[in-house]
C-alpha cells in the first residue's frame, strides 16, 4: 500500500467507529508556550484531555481521529543513522475524551492491523505495563494473543510519561500498551523475553496505546501517588512511515514512496550512489528538507532564536551533508517542489506556499554557503593544529559560531569525524559571558518588578482588572487605586514625583498588539499629572506612567483622565496596518504573516514574512489597493466571539500571541481584513484619509519591513517629497519632468571622469612599480610587494599582473584596506596555491579573504605585517 492509502484507510476506519476526522493541526502550537513545535499527535488536543469540552464545528465530539504532522529534533544526531528516527513525521491517532477506554482501543487496533491492513497476527507482539492486569487480560482473553507474545515491563518502558511514577512529573498519566511487528530473522535475532530486548531492527513498534487514567501526585523524585482521574482518556498513535515500510516490503522508511524519490534526486544532483544505511548524507538531506518545507509552509521563518533557529539548523545541517557529497552550490531549494508534490495532497499549504518556500530556502542557502566554506577552512586549520587526544577549545568553537554562523553541532560532528572532541562546556561558557552584561543590567529591574508585583496581585484580588473606556471615548473619570514609585507603594505623590498610577477605569490605551500606550493628562481639583505612556499587567491592571506637575495625587482621589487627541492619528495608522496586511496577502500571497508591528501617531511599521525585496510594481499595487479601500469608506466593526468561532470565520491570529477563550475581532467590512485585535481603530476607513509607503527593507532572513504614513502624516510626507523634488530641479536648472534625464547624464559624466582618474593613477602606479619596487629572491622564487594608495580593485589586480610581468613569481599589492596576491606559473609549479598562501598571510597580518589557483584577494590586512609575513612564508 502507498503511504497515502494507509493514511486514508486509518482515518476512514475510525470514522466508521464514530470518530470525527480532523485535519492536521499546524506544526506551530497555538497557545502552548511549552512547545516549539507540535511533537506528538495528542499535543494540540491537550485541553480536552484535561477536561475542557471538545467542541468542533459547534458540536461536542468525544471521539476524534487525526493524521498529525509532527517535528522533533531531540534525537537529531540519530537521524539518518537508524531506521527509527525522523525530524518530521506523521502520526496517526485515535482519541477518546472520557468516552471509550482500554477494551475498545485494544480491539480496534487489532482489527485495523489484522483485517484492514491484513498483517499476519502471528507476527504481532504486544507489551503492557507490569501492573496493568486489565490490559493483559484483554490481549490474552479477548484478542487471543498467546501469553508468550505478551511482554510485561516497568514504568520506564510501558508508562506515560516514562518513569512518571517514580520521577514525575505530577499530573495526568497512565499505563501504555505497545504493538510490535516481527519482521523476521533477516532483520535480527529475538530474545525469549520479547520485542523490547531483541537485537537489530527485527521488532518494529507500530502502535502505542496510552491509557490516561491517573493523576500522579506527590514528591519529585519519590514514590508518587496515583489517584484515579474522573475522566479516563485514550491517546493512541500509529507511526505512518514505519507501517509504510512494512507494507511496502522495504528495509526502512527511507525506501518508502514519500522518502525515496528525494533520495533519488540527491543521487542525481550529487552523482553519488545511495547505499542504504551507509549513505547517511542522503538520508539526512531527505529527512531535513521535508521538515524545512513543512515548517516554512506553516509560517515559520529562518531566525537566530526559537522555531526559526531550529529550522535554520536543519537547513544548515542538510547543506553540510550536501557539502560532503560534493554539493557546494545551493541545491535544497530544488528539492522543495518534490516535497510539495509528495505530501501536498494531504498538506495543501505546501503547494500554496511553494513559491515563497523555494525563495526562502534559496536565499538561506546562499547566505550560509558564503560562510560555510570559510568556517570549514578555519575549522580545518584549528583541527590540524591539535595533537591526538586533544579537544578543540570552547572559545574557538564559539568564535566559529560568532564569526561564521557555524553551529556547534556541525563543529562537533566534523571534529568527531577527524577523531577530536570539542569543549562544549567552554563553548557554553563563552556564550554565557557574551550574554552576561545584558543579564546583569536587567537583574535590578526584575527585583523591582518582583516587589511591585506583590502589591498589584493584592489589588487585583480585591478590585479586579481595570475597566477600559477607550474604545468609545478619549475622556473619563476614574479612582486612584494604587500609586507605585519603584518598588514602593505610596499613599500620595507630590510635584515632580514620577509614579505609576492604577485607576479603576480609564480611557488610556495600554501598549500592546503593536500600538503604543496613550499619553495625556490626569486632572483633579488642585492638581495635574502628565501621563507619558501606559502598560498593562498580565491580569489587566493598567499602569499609567506619570509625573505629577501640580498639586498632590492621593490614593482614593477621583481624577479626570484625558487622552491626547493624537490618539486619533494612532487609530488611523492602526486601521491602515490591518489594511496593509490584507493588501500584502492579496498581492504577494497567503504566505505573508505578521511578524511584528509598531503603531504610533506619526507612522506605522509592519514586519511580515516574505523571502525577498518587493519590486516597485508590487509596492505600487499594495499602496493603491489600501487607498482604494480607504476611499470606499468601508465601516470598521468589532465584536467579541469565542476563539474557535473567530478562527472558523477566518480571523487572522498571530503566532506566539496568547488569546483567551473570548477574543475581539476587528473587521473592515467590504475588504478581506478580519483580525483578532485589542487595539483602537477608526469608525470608517474614510477617516484614514490617505496612505503612503515610505520605505521597504529587510529585517532578517525571510522577514521584510514596511514603514508607512497615513492621514495628516501622509500629507506632510508627500509635501516634503514634492518640496525636495522642486528644490533639486531648481538647483540643476531643469524642469521636474527632465530631472531624471539630467541626473543620468551627470552620473555618466562622473563615471567617465572617475575612469579617467583611475587610468591616470594606474599609469602612475606602473611607473612606481618599475622604479620603486625591487624584486627579492628566496628559495629560488622572486617576490615583491608594495602598498599603493588610491587604487580600486580592478587597478589593484592590474598592478599585481604588472609585477608578475616584471618577473615576480609572487606579487602582493595593497591599497585602502584591499589586498591582491598573484602567482606566476613557475610558483604554482613549485606547489604554491594563492588561496592557501593568502590565508596564511591573514593569520599573521589580520584580515580575511581567499581565492584559488593563481589569484587571491581580500581585505583588512595590516600592510607592514603582511609584507613581512610574505618574506617569512616563502
Amino acid at each position: 500500500m502507498r503511504t497515502a492509502e494507509i493514511r486514508e484507510a486509518y482515518l476512514s476506519f475510525f470514522e466508521e467507529k464514530g470518530h470525527l476526522r480532523l485535519p492536521s493541526f499546524s506544526l506551530v502550537p497555538e497557545n502552548d508556550p511549552s512547545l516549539l513545535f507540535t511533537s506528538a499527535g495528542m499535543a494540540p488536543l491537550k485541553p480536552y484531555f484535561l477536561g475542557e469540552r471538545p467542541i468542533f464545528g459547534g458540536k461536542e465530539w468525544r471521539r476524534v481521529t487525526t493524521c498529525q504532522e509532527c517535528l522533533r529534533v531531540g534525537d537529531i544526531e540519530n537521524v539518518g543513522r537508524t531506521a527509527r528516527h525522523n525530524t518530521y513525521f506523521e502520526m496517526l491517532g485515535n482519541f477518546s475524551f472520557g468516552d471509550y477506554f482500554k477494551k475498545e482501543a485494544i480491539l480496534w487496533a487489532w482489527e485495523f492491523l489484522t483485517e484492514r491492513l491484513r498483517l499476519d497476527p502471528n507476527r504481532l507482539w504486544v507489551t503492557v505495563f507490569q501492573d496493568d492486569d486489565e490490559a493483559y487480560a484483554i490481549w490474552r482473553d479477548l484478542v487471543g494473543v498467546p501469553e508468550e507474545r505478551i511482554g510485561r515491563f516497568g514504568e520506564e518502558e510501558n508508562y506515560w510519561p516514562g518513569g512518571a511514577i517514580t520521577h514525575g512529573p505530577n499530573g495526568p498519566s497512565g499505563p501504555c500498551s505497545e504493538i510490535f511487528y516481527d519482521r523476521g530473522p533477516e532483520f535480527g535475532t529475538p530474545d525469549e523475553t520479547g520485542p523490547n530486548t531483541g537485537s537489530g531492527d527485527r521488532f518494529v513498534e507500530v502502535w502505542n496505546l496510552v491509557f490516561t487514567q491517573y493523576d500522579r501526585q506527590g514528591p519529585i523524585p519519590g514514590p508518587g501517588i496515583l489517584k484515579p482521574l474522573p475522566q479516563k482518556n485514550i491517546d493512541t498513535g500509529m507511526g505512518l512511515y514505519r507501517m509504510a515500510a512494512i507494507l511496502q516490503g522495504v528495509e526502512d522508511f527511507y525506501r518508502t514512496d514519500t522518502f525515496f524519490p528525494l533520495i533519488e534526486e540527491v543521487v542525481r544532483l550529487s552523482g553519488r550512489p545511495y547505499e542504504g544505511k551507509a549513505s547517511v548524507p542522503h538520508r539526512v538531506i531527505a529527512d531535513h528538507i521535508r521538515a524545512v518545507v513543512a515548517a516554512l509552509s506553516d509560517g515559520v521563518t529562518f531566525s537566530n532564536t526559537g522555531r526559526g533557529y531550529v529550522v535554520r539548523r536543519l537547513l544548515r545541517r542538510a547543506l553540510r551533508y550536501g557539502y560532503l557529497l560534493g554539493l557546494s552550490e545551493p541545491f535544497l531549494h530544488r528539492l522543495a517542489p518534490l516535497v510539495a508534490e509528495l505530501l501536498g495532497d494531504f498538506y495543501p499549504e505546501m503547494r500554496e506556499h511553494l513559491e515563497a518556500t523555494v525563495r526562502q530556502v534559496r536565499l538561506e542557502e546562499e547566505r550560509f554557503l558564503e560562510t560555510l566554506e570559510g568556517g570549514l577552512k578555519r575549522l580545518e586549520t584549528l583541527l590540524s593544529g591539535l595533537k591526538p587526544g586533544e579537544v578543540l577549545p570552547g572559545k574557538e568553537a564559539f568564535r566559529l559560531y560568532d564569526t561564521y554562523g557555524f553551529p556547534l553541532d556541525l563543529t562537533v560532528e566534523i571534529a568527531a569525524e577527524r577523531g577530536f572532541g570539542v569543549d562544549t562546556e567552554g563553548f557554553q561558557k563563552a556564550m554565557a559571558e557574551q550574554q552576561e552584561r545584558s543579564r546583569a543590567h536587567m537583574a535590578f529591574e526584575r527585583e523591582i518588578f518582583k516587589r511591585s508585583a506583590e502589591a498589584l496581585e493584592e489589588l487585583y484580588a480585591e478590585r479586579g482588572a481595570t475597566e477600559f473606556l477607550g474604545y468609545t471615548t478619549l475622556e473619563g473619570e476614574g479612582e486612584v487605586l494604587l500609586l507605585l514609585a519603584g518598588d514602593q507603594a505610596l499613599s500620595e505623590a507630590g510635584p515632580g514625583t514620577e509614579v505609576q498610577v492604577v485607576l479603576d477605569r480609564t480611557p488610556f490605551y495600554a501598549e500592546g498588539g503593536g500600538q503604543i500606550g496613550d499619553f495625556g493628562l490626569l486632572e483633579w481639583t488642585g492638581g495635574r499629572a502628565r501621563v507619558e505612556t501606559v502598560h498593562k499587567t498580565e491580569k489587566g491592571l493598567f499602569l499609567h506612567r506619570a509625573k505629577v506637575e501640580e498639586g498632590v495625587l492621593r490614593v482614593g482621589e477621583k481624577v479626570r483622565a484625558v487622552v491626547d487627541p493624537k490618539r486619533r492619528d494612532t487609530e488611523r495608522h492602526h486601521t491602515a496596518t490591518h489594511l496593509l496586511h490584507a493588501a500584502l496577502r492579496a498581492v504577494l500571497g497567503p504566505h505573508v504573516r505578521q511578524a511584528g508591528s509598531l503603531v504610533a501617531p506619526d507612522r506605522l511599521r509592519f514586519d511580515f514574512t516574505h523571502p525577498e525585496a518587493l519590486t516597485p510594481e508590487e509596492l505600487e499595487r499594495i499602496e493603491l489597493l489600501v487607498n482604494r479601500w480607504i476611499m470606499a469608506d468601508f465601516p470598521v466593526t468589532w465584536r467579541y466571539l469565542p476563539l474557535e468561532e473567530a478562527r472558523r470565520e477566518g480571523a487572522m491570529a498571530l503566532f506566539g500571541e496568547k488569546y483567551g477563550e473570548v477574543v475581539r475581532v476587528v473587521t473592515v467590512e467590504g475588504s478581506p481584513s478580519k483580525e483578532l485585535c485589542g487595539g483602537t481603530h477608526v469608525r470608517r476607513t474614510g477617516e484614514i484619509g490617505a496612505f503612503l509607503i515610505a520605505r521597504e527593507e529587510a529585517v532578517s532572513a525571510g522577514v521584510r519591513r514596511i514603514e508607512a504614513v497615513a492621514g495628516e502624516a501622509a500629507l506632510r510626507f508627500a509635501r516634503g517629497a514634492l518640496n525636495r523634488l522642486k528644490a533639486l530641479s531648481e538647483r540643476l536648472e531643469v524642469g521636474e519632468a527632465a530631472l531624471e534625464e539630467r541626473l543620468e547624464k551627470l552620473m555618466a559624466e562622473l563615471k567617465a571622469k572617475e575612469k579617467e582618474v583611475q587610468s591616470l593613477r594606474a599609469r602612475l602606479v606602473r611607473a612606481e612599480l618599475r622604479e620603486g619596487v625591487a624584486l627579492k629572491e628566496k628559495g629560488g622564487l622572486r617576490y615583491g610587494g608594495a602598498e599603493l594608495p588610491g587604487l580600486d580593485g580592478s587597478a589593484l589586480r592590474q598592478a599585481a599582473d604588472d609585477l608578475v610581468a616584471r618577473g615576480a613569481d609572487v606579487a602582493l599589492v595593497l591599497s585602502g584596506g584591499q589586498a591582491v596576491l598573484k602567482l606566476s606559473e613557475r610558483a604554482r609549479e613549485r606547489g604554491l596555491e594563492a588561496g592557501a598562501l593568502f590565508r596564511a598571510l591573514a593569520e599573521r597580518a589580520g584580515g580575511r579573504g581567499g581565492g584559488k589557483g593563481a589569484l587571491a584577494q581580500g581585505a583588512g590586512l595590516d600592510p607592514e605585517k603582511a609584507l613581512k609575513a610574505l618574506e617569512d612564508l616563502l
